[in-house]
């Protein structure tokens, strides 16, 4: 699953997320430390790990049960462990992104005393704030890396950022060090800074990360990807997505493991439900794989200094009704203002507008970048930064940035959660003519299913001769391609891969045991790889109701110095993703090797003894041989 902590809307283009990141990967466990290492461990003798009151170390693993791949790597991970000890517990669960990666205050504590919090995912300080579900270690779950703007990754890493589900509390200024990486005036210093935030997180270890690849998909032979569709960026599917001929017709069918969650968008922060919701409303601008803007509800250009940014709509953007029928009307500058204000927090007074501590935007912390907005023409409004960005743009701000009718939102406020619950938002009646399809049909459930059918009044078929903002490629004047779409949950991996199989469906992640057979099936399907800005990671849960284990920062190295990387992304994941670093990829054009610190490649038996002295010198810590 895939998390984009900066607004899902960007994580089209890349947040969290999960089957489209296609770590749902391999089956067999392979030999029994990887890479044909040998056995590290042989000639040590076996140990047990107690904690500070004398019981047993026995953290538990959270994983995603639907992922015969993660069951695997669970296992693994507890031989792993248990050469410093500890004995881990693992425990399948449903949906990883629900309630098990929310945290909440302790029971005996006053959220209004908290110095932070709570917001989004994060309930306030680790000390007096707990998990919602009692967890220790979570697998399953990747992050975005930004590679275009790693500045972004902030938004996983300051103690009050809204998806810190996990508790990590900083020991350095990190918020101070990723204003010192924006504000630095050379690439240079720029990349000095990132390679301070980078080793910090390889030395810290708030989570331990794992690995990093390329997703691999399978398409009905018959559906036309297109050769951008390998590359880092947004590859248009709305008119490059078909069935032989680019022409109208038939139905397109995704075969997906993972439940629709949030309707909700600007708190939405999986990339499941973004890739849905998707369908029914563009947004307002892409970016393509060499970098470019692509303009979709409008066109944003650069006033001149980089701190005042332009945003011009296009003219024909009209709203749908709400639950009676009424009509919301044309999509203004109005609206994007009325919601950048009081959704997303610019306006000093946003918290005010709501009965909830903050305002329901999983983006605040994205928009803490913009120090004003101002609506300068009934389509155009512009943006004012607290400090000029070249590279505004890129960042996920306003990029893939959707608007509610600000109608709508006044309808139900200040009551942020019968907002969320209206009929209107769950049932997407005000997305108009918007998106490439209108909203149909869902089934909740691990079998469930999101329903969409093709939208005759789409907007851009009015954009391919003459347009206010730009004239779009001949292709959009027929988009999109299918007359229904449609997200068909199947949580049980292997059921997925019995049924694609079978023909009955047209996209579906790939798990690595199955890439090698489908890519010899040329006749019936064609396997896509695509360059993944995900990192998938091992989470510490370091509030009250985590282990002492994962709470202590010299727990948190052990752990990551004797968990095999190797053997999870080469015989598990059979060779289809590699071992990560740090928060970057190591294609990224930021990755510096010689700021960071590697673990988890190449395990020796001095790994494994300076990991049992680590716990050893920790005075929460005792280890017995045994």
């Amino acid at each position: 699953m895939q998390i984009s902590g900066a607004g899902i809307a960007a994580g089209l283009a890349g947040c969290f997320g999960g089957d489209e990141n296609g770590n749902e990967n391999g089956n067999e466990n392979g030999n029994e430390n990887g890479n044909g290492n040998g056995d590290p461990s042989e000639g040590l003798p076996d140990v047990e790990l107690y904690g500070p009151e004398g019981d047993r170390v026995s953290p538990t693993l959270f994983y995603d049960e639907g992922d015969d791949t993660a069951l695997d790597i669970g296992s693994e991970m507890q031989r792993n462990l248990a050469l410093v000890g500890a004995d881990l517990q693992l425990d399948g669960r449903a949906e990883l992104l629900g309630t098990d990666f929310f945290s909440e205050p302790l029971p005996d504590e006053n959220p209004d005393d908290f110095e932070y919090g709570p917001v989004g995912r994060n309930a306030g300080p680790p000390e007096r704030t707990r998990t919602v579900n009692d967890w220790d270690i979570l697998i399953g779950i990747a992050a975005n890396s930004y590679p275009r703007t790693p500045g972004n990754t902030e938004t996983f890493w300051t103690k009050d950022s809204a998806v810190n589900a996990y508790g990590y509390e900083p020991e350095v200024d990190m918020a101070g060090l990723y204003e010192e990486f924006r504000n630095a005036e050379s690439q240079e210093a720029r990349q000095e800074q990132l390679n301070e935030i980078m080793g910090t997180l390889t030395d810290e270890l708030p989570a331990n990360f794992l690995s990093q690849g390329l997703d691999f998909w399978g398409f009905d032979q018959a559906i036309n990807t297109s050769d951008e569709f390998n590359l880092y960026g947004n590859s248009l599917g709305t008119i490059n997505r078909y069935r032989d001929e680019q022409s109208v017709g038939g139905d397109f069918v995704w075969l997906d493991g993972t439940q629709f969650s949030s309707a909700f968008l600007p708190e939405q922060d999986d990339n499941n439900s973004a890739l849905r919701t998707g369908l029914l409303t563009d947004s307002s601008y892409v970016i393509d794989t060499e970098d470019n803007i692509v303009p979709l509800f409008m066109n944003i250009e650069n006033s001149g200094d980089d701190q005042v940014w332009i945003c011009s709509l296009r003219d024909n953007l009209q709203f749908g009704t709400d639950a009676d029928g009424n009509s919301y009307g044309q999509m203004t500058a109005e609206d994007w203002v009325f919601q950048t204000e009081t959704v997303h927090g610019v306006a000093d007074d946003a918290a005010d507008f709501w009965n909830e501590e903050t305002p329901p935007s999983e983006a605040l912390g994205s928009y803490a970048a913009v120090e004003n907005v101002e609506q300068t023409g009934e389509l155009e409004f512009q943006l004012e930064l607290a400090e000029a960005d070249g590279l505004f743009p890129l960042r996920p701000v306003i990029w893939a940035e959707t608007v509610l009718p600000k109608a709508l939102i006044e309808q139900y406020a200040p009551d942020a959660q019968a907002l969320r619950q209206s009929d209107e938002v769950q049932n997407f009646t005000w997305t108009g003519n918007l998106g490439p399809y209108t909203f149909e049909s869902r089934t909740g459930g691990q079998t469930g299913d999101f329903t969409v059918t093709r939208n005759d009044e789409y907007y851009m078929r009015e954009h391919t001769q003459d347009s206010n903002v730009q004239v779009m490629d001949d292709a959009w004047g027929d988009a999109p391609y299918f007359e229904n779409y449609q997200f068909d949950v199947e949580s049980e991996q292997s059921t997925r891969v019995e049924r694609f199989r079978a023909g009955e469906a047209d996209r579906m992640a790939l798990p690595t045991d199955v890439i090698q057979e489908f890519e010899e099936a040329v006749d019936q399907v064609r396997v896509e790889d695509q360059q993944d800005p995900y990192i998938s990671f091992q989470f510490f849960n370091q509030r009250a109701n985590g282990s002492i284990l994962c709470r202590e920062r010299d727990g948190r190295e052990a752990i990551a110095r004797v968990i095999d990387k190797d053997t999870i992304t080469q015989d598990i994941q059979r060779g289809r993703t590699e071992p990560a670093v740090t928060h970057q990829p190591t294609w990224s054009q930021w990755y510096d090797e010689s700021a960071v610190d590697a673990y988890g490649t190449g395990i020796t038996e001095d790994d494994i003894v300076t990991a049992r002295d680590l716990l050893r010198d920790n005075e929460n810590f005792t280890v017995e041989e045994v």
